[in-house]
């Protein structure tokens, strides 16, 4: 049973040994903090302040607790020593009194952890952090906690929403879930579909969402893995970050056969099958995941997006509608219309759609190079040159996928750097390479051999699929 401090974002819980705040990374049992994967230098008696702060996070940890902590056997002033080590660990994190990230100073009293926490959990540590629940409710909900439950609700709530601002709402409910129950598979799978999400918005590079997805679905399969959400999880980390379509396949076909109702791996592998090629079979599925879940958003416009690969542009153009009625702001709905206006040479209508999109994204990345690629299209090279300079700018103060670059490279009707950027992309293992093969934006330049071979150093090419449903 896990005991929750008061903070939304997690609890602290007996088996976790390991936890990242902000761009730091802490071990306890190895007595390791890292910044950014650099290991600092910091003495032990701060070390064991920010130990005991991190484990009362959210709370206040009064000096006299401290003291008692820090030094069990002294029973004469501890003040110079404690105020010593409190502005060593603050100077290690770079933190402040007057503008606090981490610690919060509570004048005369003692010091509270404020920022978000996040424990990472060792496979074995979940499956040994609490018994099993024995009552009906765990195979109902798959957990014996109601808050935990409602928590991983909103959770799915803000992912599907697919902006920035949502995700990171995301994390807080789903952590929270964990907090509350901490052998609650779902949630787990639930945050490794948002750093999934994470690396399709350009908001992390797909290296860092690799390992971050892994670890997470690694998690929830230790504590159950007969759940048809934790093998749909997995799926798309095969297919998405790990490029292994093979193995992507396999567990939408175990998550189908576990649970033939579940919307979410009908949808999944629509996207793997529209991916590979095989445009009807990937129709078919979306439609069924639609038959399940109505009103889903994210399930609305990948049925537009596989329209859109399967080259049949005015299904798309009809389909994306029909997303915006139920969201008028929805910008991923906004995008494949414009891009299926693209490619109807309606030039004037894919530019204002990708405005939009443009604006309802806050100005992610992905839709500036859309943008970029239709002022290019049509004829407006100055404008499309300016969104070029733009992501190039960009890229300065957020990570900016080189396959978006490569996208505008390509409207632009430069090959070379738009292969350029391609083979920076398949070096970092950008996930928007699953789509290379179908893209009709590469049209231009799919018969270039440079193009031949990066399909094929992303397994694109490869015909090694399990039987579909």
């Amino acid at each position: 049973m896990s005991t929750f401090d008061g903070n939304p974002f997690r609890a602290a819980s007996p088996a976790a040994r390991k936890f990242r705040f902000g761009t730091f990374e802490i071990d306890l049992r190895e007595r390791e903090l890292r910044n950014r994967g650099i290991r600092l230098r910091l003495q032990h008696k701060p070390f064991q302040i920010l130990e005991l702060l991190l484990q009362r996070r959210g709370s206040l940890v009064t000096r006299a607790e401290l003291a008692k902590h820090l030094w069990p056997n002294l029973h004469v002033s501890f003040d110079h020593g404690l105020n010593t080590a409190v502005n060593t660990l603050r100077q290690t994190l770079g933190d402040s009194t007057r503008h606090s990230r981490y610690i919060e100073t509570r004048s005369g009293l003692g010091y509270r952890f404020i920022a978000p926490v996040e424990e990472i959990w060792e496979a074995a540590e979940l499956a040994a952090a609490s018994p099993p629940a024995d009552n009906g409710q765990r195979s109902k909900r798959h957990t014996s906690s109601f808050e935990a439950y409602q928590d991983y609700v909103r959770g799915r709530f803000f992912l599907n929403r697919m902006n920035e601002a949502d995700l990171r709402k995301s994390v807080a409910c789903f952590e929270s879930a964990i907090a509350q129950d901490p052998r609650y598979a779902l949630a787990y799978a639930g945050l490794a579909d948002v750093y999934t999400l994470f690396a399709l918005l350009g908001m992390v590079a797909s290296s860092e969402a690799r390992r971050r997805a892994e670890e997470l679905v690694t998690a929830a399969l230790a504590i159950d893995d007969s759940l048809a959400e934790v093998h749909g999880t997995l799926a798309a980390v095969k297919k998405l970050l790990d490029w292994d379509y093979a193995a992507a396949e396999s567990e939408y076909l175990r998550a189908l056969e576990l649970n033939p109702g579940y919307a979410g791996g009908h949808h999944g592998y629509a996207a793997l099958l529209s991916a590979t090629g095989r445009h009807e079979h990937a129709i078919q599925k979306v439609h069924r995941a639609l038959e399940l879940d109505p009103l889903s958003l994210t399930i609305s416009v990948e049925l537009a997006w596989c329209q859109y690969l399967a080259r049949d542009f005015e299904a798309a153009m009809q389909q994306s509608w029909k997303t915006l009625v139920l969201e008028p702001a929805f910008a991923p709905a906004q995008n494949t219309l414009g891009v299926a206006y693209e490619q109807m040479e309606m030039h004037e209508e894919a530019i204002t759609e990708l405005h939009n999109a443009r604006v309802c994204s806050d100005q992610n990345p992905a839709a500036i190079a859309a943008l970029g690629h239709a002022y290019a299209n049509a004829g407006k090279r100055q404008e499309a040159a300016e969104a070029a300079q733009e992501l190039e700018e960009l890229s300065r103060s957020r990570y900016v996928s080189p396959y978006w670059k490569s996208i505008l490279y390509a409207g632009l009707g430069s090959p070379d750097t738009a292969l350029h950027w391609i083979e920076k992309a398949c070096e970092e293992r950008d996930v928007w390479l699953v789509w290379l093969n179908v893209e009709p934006r590469f049209d231009p330049i799919r018969s270039h051999p440079r193009f031949e071979r990066l399909l094929g150093e992303s397994g694109l090419k490869r015909g090694a699929y399990a039987k579909s449903l």
